[in-house]
């Protein structure tokens, strides 16, 4: 007890040499500094996502992956597969209308996705078929001066070419199409390595009245499974409309890039457009399988546009012997049977 009393003593007689301790431990606690108010989250952003059909759901993004996007209903979430997307637009930018920009003798932008018979009522009338002596194929208006574009083996060795167009009829009484002949068609520039030729109708036979051209992709951004559609004149079947999905970006044929096709694209689609599901011209249909089903190719946008921005590089000149001229063989006449001989 001695001990501990010393010891208490001791204690005791050392905080008088700590007032500063002492005065610590008995003075009250200092408010704690006011908490910084951490910044707001960033509200979640209300998107419109239009999905393959044409289809638009308007709700709050929680996620957006190469998966997909998962939308918040309210009261309940909603995962939609990318492979059914469309397009995904910000609140801020769905009142920014769908633009085309000129350039030159074509246009290119980004357009509202919509229904297929939709886009084929804005742009059906755009698609023309090419005649030559030897057959047919298919093309499309770029430009209001009338500037085509179809495939070089379309107009390979020939110079007389005609193109006709499918006018929409809007009138008492009346709906459907009528054909409007140009017999007047210049070859501009050929491209044979692409596969690609740029021709123009003739300013008087158009009179001003062409319909409105078509927008082209320009960025690239075409995706496997991706729905495309196609417009042309298959075997002469005019105007006729195909639908498929994009079966590869990365083919190859003869070290040329190609965009593969399950769409039908069949001898007179040649050179028609193929668009995507916001009806922008993602490819130029160029080939396709006659012995499987299913196995169609186009030359993709990108490489049209380097054509038509680089189109004097590729002018049409007639003095060249390359260009050609097609001569159809004489009709064929049997041998006169000969002179019977003497006995």
């Amino acid at each position: 007890m001695k001990t501990l009393a010393a010891s208490l003593a001791m204690w005791m007689a050392g905080t008088a040499f700590l007032p500063g301790l002492c005065a610590v431990a008995e003075a009250p606690a200092a408010p704690a500094p006011a908490a910084t108010p951490s910044p707001s989250a960033a509200p979640a952003a209300i998107v419109t996502v239009t999905l393959v059909g044409g289809g638009k759901v308007t709700a709050t993004l929680l996620r957006e992956s190469e998966e997909g996007v998962v939308l918040d209903l309210g009261y309940e979430v909603l995962q939609i597969p990318a492979k059914r997307v469309l397009d995904v637009r910000r609140e801020d930018e769905a009142d920014e209308p769908a633009r085309a920009a000129e350039r030159g003798i074509f246009r290119t932008g980004r357009l509202e996705a919509r229904e297929v018979p939709e886009l084929v009522k804005r742009f059906g009338e755009a698609v023309v078929m090419i005649r030559n002596p030897g057959g047919l194929g298919t093309g499309f208006l770029t430009s209001r001066e009338g500037h085509l574009v179809t495939n070089y083996h379309v107009v390979e060795n020939h110079t007389q070419l005609r193109a006709t167009m499918f006018r929409r009829v809007a009138g008492a009484g009346q709906a459907g199409f009528e054909k409007v002949e140009f017999r007047k068609v210049k070859i501009v520039a050929l491209q044979p390595l692409r596969d690609l030729a740029l021709l123009q109708l003739d300013a008087a036979e158009a009179d001003g009245r062409l319909p409105e051209p078509v927008v082209i992709n320009d960025r690239d951004d075409l995706r496997v499974g991706d729905m495309v559609f196609a417009i042309g004149n298959p075997l002469g079947m005019e105007r006729s409309v195909t639908q498929g999905i994009v079966s590869s970006t990365t083919r190859t044929i003869d070290q040329l890039r190609l965009i593969q096709t399950d769409a039908a694209i069949n001898p007179g689609n040649s050179g028609g457009p193929i668009f995507n599901a916001r009806g922008e011209v993602v490819a130029v249909a160029c080939a396709g399988a006659a012995v499987f089903d299913g196995l169609a190719f186009g030359i993709p946008a990108s490489e049209l546009i380097d054509f038509l921005i680089h189109r004097d590089t590729y002018l049409f000149d007639e003095s060249q012997p390359q260009n050609g001229v097609t001569y159809l063989p004489p009709p064929w006449r049997a041998p006169e049977p000969a002179a019977p001989t003497a006995p």
